[in-house]
C-alpha cells in the first residue's frame, strides 16, 4: 500500500500548496499615502462659505499632519472672516483634527469625530470674537465631517476576493486599512 501511495505523494503536496496560498491570498493591509491624502484634500480645497449669512469663512489649502499616538489627522488651514457689510477681512487659523471610518456604500475611507483644536482670528474686534467663534466652530465641524478622504477603486477590492475594509491605523506615512476575511 506504501509503494502505491508515494508516486502520488508529490501531487498531494503541491495540491496542498495551492489550496494554502488560496487561502492566504488576499491583500491583509492597504497602504494610504501621505501624497494621497494631501492630494484628495487639495481638490477639495480653498472652500468659501457663508455660514452665518452676514460673514463669510474662507479656507485655504491645508497643511496635514499624521497623529498615529492619537489615531488622528489633523489639518491647519490658513483662515479669512469677511463681513459683507463693512467689508472687514480678518485673517488666522484653523485647526481640526478627526477620525476615520470606512464607508462600505462607496468603498471611501471618510473624516469622523471632527474637533476644532484651534480657531483664531487675532484681529477681530473682541464684540465679535463670541459670535463668529461659534459660528467658524460649526462652519470647520460641518466642513469636514464625513469628508472623502480615498475611495478604493473596485480592482482593489476585486483583488481583495471577498475580504472587507476593518481597522484604519493613522501612521507616519499615511493610513493602514486593516482587511478583514468573509464572515
Amino acid at each position: 500500500m506504501r509503494s502505491r501511495l508515494q508516486p502520488l505523494l508529490p501531487l498531494l503536496l503541491a495540491w496542498l500548496i495551492v489550496v494554502l496560498a488560496g487561502c492566504a491570498g488576499g491583500p491583509r493591509t492597504v497602504e494610504v499615502s501621505r501624497q494621497q491624502l494631501q492630494s484628495a484634500l487639495e481638490r477639495r480645497f480653498p472652500h468659501e462659505e457663508r455660514p452665518a449669512g452676514l460673514l463669510a469663512f474662507r479656507v485655504g489649502l491645508p497643511q496635514l499632519e499624521l497623529l498615529p499616538q492619537a489615531n488622528r489627522v489633523r489639518l491647519d488651514f490658513p483662515l479669512e472672516a469677511s463681513d459683507r457689510i463693512v467689508r472687514n477681512t480678518f485673517r488666522g487659523e484653523l485647526g481640526v483634527s478627526f477620525g476615520l471610518r470606512y464607508e462600505p456604500s462607496d468603498a471611501s475611507v471618510r473624516a469622523t469625530s471632527v474637533r476644532v483644536e484651534r480657531f483664531s482670528l487675532p484681529d477681530l474686534p473682541a464684540a465679535l470674537r463670541a459670535p463668529l467663534q461659534g459660528a467658524g466652530g460649526a462652519f470647520a465641524e460641518n466642513l469636514l465631517e464625513d469628508t472623502v478622504l480615498h475611495t478604493f477603486r473596485p480592482e482593489d477590492l476585486a483583488r481583495a476576493r471577498g475580504w472587507t475594509p476593518g481597522a484604519i491605523r493613522v501612521t507616519p506615512g499615511g493610513l493602514r486599512v486593516e482587511f478583514l476575511p468573509p464572515a
